[in-house]
């Protein structure tokens, strides 16, 4: 039996709770296939009519309109997951730090481009609570090369700090009066932290050495950051059965949702009970080196095969087994499954169904789904994508996806600047376009010519071997 230890210690993010977040545009070079800059962008096309799936956010340069959803469609190996794991790689390196004097793991594309020069460079453009703002940084192995802050103002991007490190590896760091007033206490500790940038630092962001000394508007922007939620084939959503045990409401809505999506499940519960964890280990057969991990933990959570313990140590150490199960009607009578009994489409539904939910409650998150249709039929993945929006009309909710079922190209449920196509070059390296590049006339079948090669971006069958 294969096991995997996901969670030694659960512990529940607490974000803010009222904010008001949108990605606007992102740009990433010399990622993993991604050689020369990629530009991702969420806003519509000025000439556009089609004023569907749009929302307009106030900014100090007159109102913009933002796409809520984006698509990316290619063949195998083009880069669609290289894309979504930048994101990750730069939300991780930003929220969790790098410690000083240690090497920047960070996969590089191979094909060594020299006017690269080995630096790689992650750049967003984003609103957050009325601002906009415009952060990147470019890095190597060894250092942080580059790294800026700006925020928008009526007549465009101002600098709240820049930073450059220079061919003989000095940095340099200018502050802005724009980012903390001169003799404020936040400007005067941010001089301070500016000075601690020395060699041994020189792999640290500046705006983490910030936000890590308490400078609110540091915070804010990790925050935005933080918010990024990342939904990759294997990622499972923490926790998920103690949420819906606490949470009836939720775990109502899973049901409902998995009945009118015709999986076979009527209805969901949780169940618990107090287990003498070796008996059960032994009964399992739990590898050896899995049971010493879970010794040493007195109070957490441990998870595997779709199974949490919950372990909680007083006078007497118990362990108490959560689980979900999902009833079927099989020969008119009530049967439970367990979730590794379930079919690979439901255990990625269940993956999928708590960011809707979420949506309900007026919450505003990005949403990064990399294969959201795995496992699923075209119908269920054409039904998440429109429930996106409909869950979430009073919200600014965003979901960027990757996606192999070419069948999702359909302009009747997408604008065309929401459907972008990604393929690689013949030097190896991912290249990025948008379906509003082209020249789609009204009432043409986008599928159609997607399939005859008009957008590339489609596998070329070899038949020369």
């Amino acid at each position: 039996m294969n096991f995997e230890l996901l969670y030694t210690v659960f512990k529940e993010t607490n974000y803010l709770k009222e904010r008001f977040i949108v990605l606007l545009q992102y740009i990433v070079s010399n990622f993993k296939s991604i050689g020369h800059p990629v530009e991702f962008s969420m806003f519509p096309i000025q000439a556009t009519i089609d004023e569907r799936f749009l929302k307009s956010i106030p900014t100090k340069n007159g109102e913009w309109k933002v796409l809520r959803r984006g698509g990316f469609f290619g063949p195998n190996a083009s880069g669609k997951s290289s894309f979504i794991k930048s994101i990750a790689f730069a939300r991780d390196f930003i929220v969790d730090g790098q410690k000083s004097g240690k090497g920047i793991r960070i996969d590089q594309f191979r094909g060594d481009f020299e006017e690269l020069k080995g630096i790689s460079t992650f750049q967003f453009v984003f609103y957050l609570n009325g601002e906009v703002y415009e952060y990147g940084f470019s890095l190597d192995r060894y250092q942080i090369h580059e790294e800026w802050l700006m925020q928008l103002i009526e007549t465009g991007f101002v600098p709240l700090f820049t930073r450059v490190t220079d061919s003989l590896g000095k940095t340099e760091i200018d502050i802005e009066s724009k980012f903390a007033r001169k003799n404020s206490k936040e400007r005067i500790l941010a001089e301070v932290l500016k000075e601690s940038i020395q060699e041994n630092q020189k792999n640290q962001l500046f705006l983490y050495k910030l936000h890590d000394n308490g400078i609110k508007k540091a915070e804010k922007i990790v925050d935005w950051f933080r918010s990024l939620q990342i939904i990759f084939p294997q990622t499972k959503v923490r926790a998920l059965p103690i949420r819906m045990k606490a949470d009836i409401e939720l775990q109502n809505y899973i049901a409902e949702m998995l009945r009118k999506m015709d999986t076979g499940v009527f209805n969901v519960s949780v169940a618990s009970k107090e287990i003498d964890f070796h008996d059960f280990a032994e009964k399992l057969e739990v590898p050896q080196e899995i049971i010493d991990d879970i010794e040493d933990i007195r109070n957490g959570i441990v998870s595997f095969a779709g199974k949490y313990f919950i372990f909680a140590e007083n006078k007497k150490k118990r362990t108490m087994l959560v689980q979900l199960k999902f009833d079927h009607k099989l020969n008119g009578k009530s049967v439970p499954f367990d979730i590794d009994e379930e079919s690979d489409g439901t255990q990625r539904l269940l993956d999928l169904l708590p960011m809707l939910f979420a949506m309900r409650e007026d919450s505003n998150a990005i949403y990064f789904v990399d294969e959201i249709d795995r496992s699923l039929h075209t119908k269920l993945s054409q039904y998440l994508l429109n429930e996106f929006i409909n869950c979430g009309k009073n919200t600014y909710n965003q979901i960027i996806f990757t996606a192999h079922d070419v069948n999702l190209i359909n302009t009747n449920d997408f604008r065309q600047e929401e459907i972008w196509f990604i393929e690689k070059n013949n030097l190896g390296e991912s290249r990025l376009r948008p379906l509003s590049d082209f020249n789609l006339q009204n009432g043409q079948d986008a599928l159609k010519a997607y399939l005859s090669g008009r957008f590339g971006a489609i596998p070329m069958i070899r038949r020369d071997f």
